[in-house]
């Protein structure tokens, strides 16, 4: 089924909150205080998905994160000129309102539906008059059957007559349970089914209404009454059909929520049913004609139990009054002023908001939606058959305390989802420190994941196994916390974001490096790892590292940190909480520059933003890295630049560009409006499709240009999504793009699959394969050795990425820093800790640095070190569909003997240096 938006979430446009606060308390309002709600229709000009982005993350909102919180059906746009058949669109409502019903609240049966269904479907009916009704009622039943076991099961029982292809024996049972189970139950429902549409007295149901109303005196039975639906009757046109269908799903719905005392599923059935359209499209419309017919019946029957939200509403306000809301937060004072008032007799049975496509700024709509992502929905503790066993049991309990005069009243505590070091976090998952058994959110990469950390988990057990066996003079083990985002927002389809498991993998491959080593000498110091997760783009990184302050008081093991690898605010506060407890914090694939400045007990591995600028200029500045058809590739003679203003890592990637480029002009374009004012200047879009058209029309002129994307890997998938609509002007785009490109890669998504007119070019943090020295090697074969059976595109990308190799470097790292101090300490275990390994750090390790899988690192804060390494080794891959990504530049200290300072064909071009 069609999505309504690709990240399915709600975006935070102006006045936003107060709209879907309104939508959550009708939804959830209870019975007694409920009037009927009007139809929100959300209009917008062009070709506009503002509308569509709002009804999909309302749609998000309802299912919840693991399970359905409210009844809905959700109906996506039709292609242009399409009109579905007149049943199908009840059919699809139907079927997914009983589909979405919530757990514990039962099947959803609409019998006047289905009845009336089974009328307006049958077949023409011929044959003397006074015997046609009978001739639709057992049509009916028929139907009927198909969806009752009990009435299937009984017309088995009675067998088949010569008619049906019954034999001998089978008749002759026929002739006897005939009778009692197929013609008595079928004359009981056509009896239930006249007395359930009709009534009788004051009972009288509201098809005998809308019947009189047709034919000016009410039906005496139902079936003779119905022939005119037949196909082929008399009033079986297209609008009298909508119109008697609307009212029995109507009906029904409204039936369906009306309590019954003993029935604890009907109990659980709290919320109001939500009908959601993606696209209500032209006046005369399908969906149009719903929505009118909607609005009429739901008026007539003062139906309370459904709401309906259509986007791309083309105005019906010339033919049903409506109110006029002038934007999304009057539409929610609107909706307010219903939920605590009801709606007045005569009052428009239709809501218009104006909606727009623009920059999702509003900082407070942000913030709402970040922290109530779903529906919060009164939920029970005990299901159904529970309470029922509850009661019969509490039953049992009571006559045995009043027959033995005894009375003990027992009490439960509720259970912590969130367990040891762990806490709820703003995305409703479990954040903090973690075992290594820790199971995260569900996702694509959830399996893969639990793997890696259970063999951390075993790792850690065999440290503490072997240390436990070692004598007194040798080293106890050390403690290093891994930092990383393990958990998904609202509506992510794999919570292990980007380079977070390759990331992990080099982790624990190192932990199992360092240890194998480690447990054989007594100048080495085993190394136990605990993972912490800080949340979606570590939105709960500084509470984790409030907790992992805390954990370190009362553990003295805990030596230093590693991760942290995104530069966003929280990162950095999270910093900042670490280095004033005195952590030692070794950073992975965290490439801003004001990483560094967050406290002096963080050390760069990656290479930072400005350095990766100063490579980017210089490839884009030499390399024929233009495609155009039918041509050669050639130099860039135009540039334009792609940058995220509200993000820290883009702006200061953006920035670093614009000042190392200087071989002509840059065009920068910002995607949305925002961010600090020392970010990159440029004309800001509020829409990606308008953004994607202004790189087509300069990208397709006759001048080659260049793509610099400095944002996002996940933007970048949008914008392609965007371009490829224009491949008939635009048949290929060449980009060079920043390190966060290969997220998108690690994600599974291929860029190619998008659009394949694509030349792409990106950063890569580090390459293992042409570095060549001992640890790269070692590496390599580690991760081979554990990973070299995987296949498949995403395996090729997972090896080659940066991400793995620099979590590697960062344990070995800091592991090299701890033998150091237990060394320098005197081996005495109980000198070693936390400050002597930021002293190690600080003067820094050896002679000469470290030699790892990426490159060589030298990132000391002493005699003018900036805790980084200025000369990083630094990758541009050329991507390649099939995953065969080839080095097209390599620049940098592979080892202190070997600097890489020429690259391109027949290493002509000088590499930049930090002294450029």
């Amino acid at each position: 089924m069609a999505t309504g938006d690709p990240q399915d979430r709600i975006p935070a446009y102006p006045g936003v909150e107060r709209f879907v606060e309104a939508f959550d308390k009708l939804v959830i309002q209870q019975r007694r205080s409920r009037s009927r709600v009007p139809v929100v229709l959300l209009t917008e000009e062009g070709a506009g998905r503002a509308g569509r982005r709002i009804v999909g993350g309302l749609r998000s909102r309802l299912r919840g994160r693991s399970q359905v919180l409210a009844p809905h059906a959700y109906l996506p746009a039709l292609p242009p000129g399409a009109d579905p058949p007149p049943l199908e669109l009840f059919e699809q409502i139907a079927l997914q309102l009983a589909e979405s019903m919530p757990v514990d609240t039962g099947q959803l049966r609409l019998p006047g539906f289905r009845l009336l269904h089974s009328v307006v479907t049958a077949p023409a009916i011929d044959g003397p008059v006074e015997y046609r009704h009978r001739d639709l009622r057992n049509h009916c039943y028929d139907e009927h059957r198909r969806w009752s076991r009990t009435a299937n099961t009984l017309w088995r029982i009675g067998g088949r007559d010569h008619a049906s292809g019954g034999s001998v024996v089978e008749l002759l049972w026929n002739f006897v349970a005939g009778p009692l189970c197929q013609t008595l139950p079928r004359w009981l429902f056509g009896v239930r089914s006249s007395r359930r549409m009709l009534g009788r007295g004051r009972h009288r149901r509201w098809y005998a209404e809308w019947a009189r109303l047709q034919r000016g005196t009410p039906p005496t039975d139902f079936f003779r009454s119905a022939l005119d639906h037949v196909p082929g009757g008399e009033g079986s046109d297209p609008e009298r059909l909508d119109r008697v269908l609307m009212h029995a799903l109507l009906a029904d719905l409204d039936g369906a929520v009306r309590r019954r005392r003993f029935n604890p599923w009907r109990m659980r059935r709290t919320t109001r049913f939500v009908l959601l359209f993606e696209e209500a499209g032209a006046l005369d419309s399908r969906v149009q004609r719903f929505l009118r017919e909607l609005r009429s019946a739901v008026e007539d029957l003062r139906c309370t139990s459904v709401i309906a939200i259509a986007a791309g509403a083309r105005s019906l306000a010339s033919r049903i009054p409506d109110i006029e809301a002038a934007d999304l937060a009057h539409a929610g004072a609107e909706l307010e002023l219903v939920e605590r008032q009801g709606m007045r007799a005569g009052q428009p049975t239709g809501i218009v908001v104006p909606v727009s496509e623009g920059p999702e700024d509003d900082e407070r709509a942000s913030y709402w939606l970040g922290r109530r992502p779903t529906l919060v929905a009164a939920a029970r503790r005990w299901g159904p058959r529970t309470e029922i066993a509850g009661a019969a049991l509490i039953a049992l309990l009571t006559l045995g305390m009043v027959a033995g005069g005894l009375y003990r009243p027992f009490w439960g505590e509720g259970d912590d989802s969130c367990t040891g070091q762990t806490f709820l976090g703003k995305d409703g998952q479990c954040v903090g420190v973690t075992t290594g058994q820790q199971t995260f959110a569900q996702g694509t990469n959830e399996r893969q994941v639990s793997e890696v950390l259970a063999q951390i988990d075993r790792q850690n057990g065999a440290v503490d196994a072997a240390t436990r066996r070692r004598d007194e003079a040798a080293p106890r083990h050390r403690t290093v916390v891994y930092i990383g985002p393990f958990s998904g927002g609202a509506g992510a389809d794999d919570p292990v974001r980007g380079g977070t498991l390759p990331e992990l993998r080099g982790i624990a491959l190192a932990q199992a490096h360092v240890n194998a080593l480690a447990l054989t000498s007594d100048d080495r110091v085993p190394v136990r790892v605990l993972v912490a997760n800080a949340g979606h783009l570590f939105e709960d990184a500084p509470a984790v590292a409030d907790s992992i302050v805390q954990l370190a008081r009362r553990d003295a093991s805990i030596v230093g940190a590693v991760g942290l690898g995104q530069s966003r605010g929280s990162t950095y506060s999270a910093i900042r909480k670490l280095d004033a407890a005195g952590i030692p914090m070794i950073g992975t694939s965290g490439t801003a520059d004001s990483l560094l400045s967050q406290g002096p007990h963080y050390y760069q591995l990656a290479p930072v933003d400005s350095r990766a600028a100063q490579v980017m200029a210089a490839f884009v500045r030499e390399a024929a890295m233009v495609t155009r058809p039918g041509r050669a590739p050639v130099k860039a003679r135009r540039v334009m630049m792609v940058a995220d203003p509200k993000d820290p890592y883009s702006s200061g990637l953006a920035r670093s560009f614009r000042a190392e480029y200087r071989s002509g002009p840059v065009e920068t374009l910002l995607l949305g409006t925002g961010g600090s004012a020392t970010g990159p200047a440029g004309r800001s879009y509020d829409t990606m499709e308008d953004f994607a058209e202004r790189v087509c029309r300069v990208a397709g002129g006759g001048e080659p240009t260049g793509v610099v994307w400095t944002a996002r890997g996940s933007q970048f998938v949008t914008f392609l999504s965007e371009y490829s609509r224009m491949a008939d002007s635009c048949p290929t785009v060449s980009v060079l793009g920043g390190d966060d490109v290969t997220n998108a890669l690690l994600l599974g998504q291929n860029p190619w699959a998008i659009f394949q007119g694509l030349n792409l070019y990106y950063v890569s943090h580090g390459e293992p394969s042409r570095v060549g020295g001992e640890s790269a090697q070692a590496y390599l074969r580690a991760y081979d050795a554990q990973y070299g059976r995987e296949r498949g595109v995403l395996a090729k990308a997972m090896r080659l990425d940066g991400h793995s190799p620099l979590a590697w470097d960062a344990l070995c790292y800091l592991s090299q820093a701890i033998d150091e101090a237990w060394v320098g300490s005197g081996k005495r275990d109980g000198r070693l800790d936390r400050a002597l390994v930021q002293a190690v750090l600080y003067q820094g390790l050896g002679s000469g640095g470290f030699n790892g899988a990426t490159g060589r690192i030298d990132a000391h804060g002493v005699a003018g070190g900036g805790r980084l390494t200025a000369d990083k080794l630094v990758a541009v891959l050329h991507g390649a569909p099939e995953g065969a990504s080839r080095t097209a530049l390599l620049c940098g200290a592979v080892t202190a003997a070997d600097i890489r300072e020429k690259w391109g064909p027949g290493q002509r071009y000088t590499c930049p240096t930090p002294a450029d």
